[in-house]
């Protein structure tokens, strides 16, 4: 029989006060979970979630809600790499290739992928070796796979029969996919969509019912499953294209050659998407040309040294006065741009993080920064964004100067995550 005071102290462990910061991310105690498994999903370290709730031990019960990232730190780091590869009009070999650039990945209707920077075991190699206590279950959990894969990895692997010391292959580790749920949506028809086990996906959304799956509601999946048709394959200037998606019309824009706009799915729905943000702002509509994308299986195409895997679009500029036929594809004074509309359609990129870069002259910069600062974006921000005012030649910002763009934008659309080939 237990104490009294062995009971007061059971208590004051199980119930300790959370001390951190109100409103950061929280996760909720499943039944068979442990301290050390949730640190782990959450790439923090068992003290830390004891610091940031007030436990004093390792005890933890089911349905109890935990602190996993103090606020501070949740709100600071985008997992954006602001320094793209500038590959524009180069050779293959001399491309610099920066692999940490930003993913980017939507279901063909709204899903959004987010780029991982967590310090998982996962990051230090591609093998894990048992300790005492672990389940082929925890391990697939904890590495964000699914015990089938695990089978599939290990020819032999019996998943009742593990031991301390036995080395067990994990394969790389799946992206993570962040969908936002649509009117009809369920959680098992997520499941099915992805090539995910209804229980893994039940565990990775913990707060998440399946009565619950409202539209709206976002759940994280971790998936292998290409959410678009098409794929990039390859650098801008040395790929191609693979099931290459004609861009829509659209009462925004006007294209030059049909055969010459094929993008990737992500591309062509991006371009779309942002001309409506400009519709939707505006209640007179300016139409701007658009000339190049790729061609519909990518590789080279004439004029151009990139624009081979359709994640390049060559843009007009919105220009103050147009004819109704559209804003014709000529060089362009500052004086001249309609700077509102341009900044709402360059800023709807930027702000989705959909934009790897940008290319626009640096005289047209320089009132689009000066727009954007009346506007009230913060000079940090925009710092991040635009090249100007540190000079031509600095390779800082998305938006960039690089010669003969004064009559039209150049916009590079990050590899979207699925795209394993792209920049290869």
């Amino acid at each position: 029989m237990l104490r009294p005071t062995a009971i007061a102290l059971w208590c004051a462990v199980v119930l300790a006060p959370i001390h951190a910061v109100a409103d950061a991310p929280i996760v909720v105690v499943q039944p068979g979970d442990v301290l050390s498994l949730i640190a782990e999903r959450a790439g923090v370290s068992v003290d830390q979630i004891k610091d940031w709730n007030g436990l004093r031990s390792d005890l933890i019960r089911a349905g109890q809600e935990l602190v996993v990232e103090p606020e501070e730190t949740s709100s600071t780091n985008d997992g954006i790499d602001w320094t793209p590869p500038f590959d524009y009009g180069t050779s293959p070999s001399t491309m610099r290739e920066k692999h940490s650039a930003p993913i980017a990945a939507r279901e063909a209707s709204i899903a959004v992928a987010t780029t991982l920077e967590r310090e998982k075991e996962t990051s230090k190699g591609r093998t894990y070796r048992v300790k005492l206590g672990d389940t082929l279950t925890g391990i697939a959990l904890r590495f964000d796979t699914s015990i089938a894969e695990l089978l599939q990895m290990n020819p032999g692997l019996n998943p009742d029969r593990i031991y301390p010391g036995q080395t067990i292959d994990i394969g790389e580790p799946r992206p993570e996919v962040t969908l936002t749920l649509e009117r009809g949506d369920t959680l098992l028809a997520v499941a099915e969509r992805y090539g995910v086990n209804h229980r893994d996906l039940a565990r990775w959304n913990s707060s998440v019912r399946q009565g619950r799956a409202r539209p709206g509601t976002d759940i994280r999946i971790y998936t292998r499953i290409p959410v678009s048709p098409s794929e990039a394959i390859g650098p801008t200037n040395d790929g191609r294209l693979h099931n290459g998606v004609p861009l829509p019309p659209h009462r925004g824009y006007a294209i030059r050659s049909k055969d010459r706009a094929y993008g990737t799915e992500e591309t062509t729905r991006w371009i779309v998407d942002a001309f409506d943000a400009v519709d939707a702002k505006f209640k007179t509509r300016k139409v701007i040309r658009i000339h190049d994308i790729s061609d519909r299986n990518g590789g080279r195409i004439r004029d151009h040294k990139s624009h081979q895997n359709g994640r390049d679009a060559d843009i007009g500029y919105y220009q103050d006065k147009c004819p109704r036929s559209g804003c014709p594809f000529e060089d362009v004074r500052a004086s001249e741009l309609d700077v509102a509309r341009q900044w709402a359609l360059l800023e709807h990129w930027l702000k989705n993080d959909q934009a790897e870069m940008i290319f626009i002259d640096y005289r047209l910069q320089a009132r689009l920064y000066r727009y954007a600062r009346r506007r009230g974006v913060p000079k940090a921000q925009l710092n991040r964004w635009i090249q100007y005012p540190r000079g031509k030649h600095e390779p800082v910002g998305v938006i960039r100067h690089f010669r003969n763009h004064d009559d039209h934008l150049h916009v590079r659309f990050v590899c979207p995550y699925s795209d394993v080939k792209c920049r290869r």
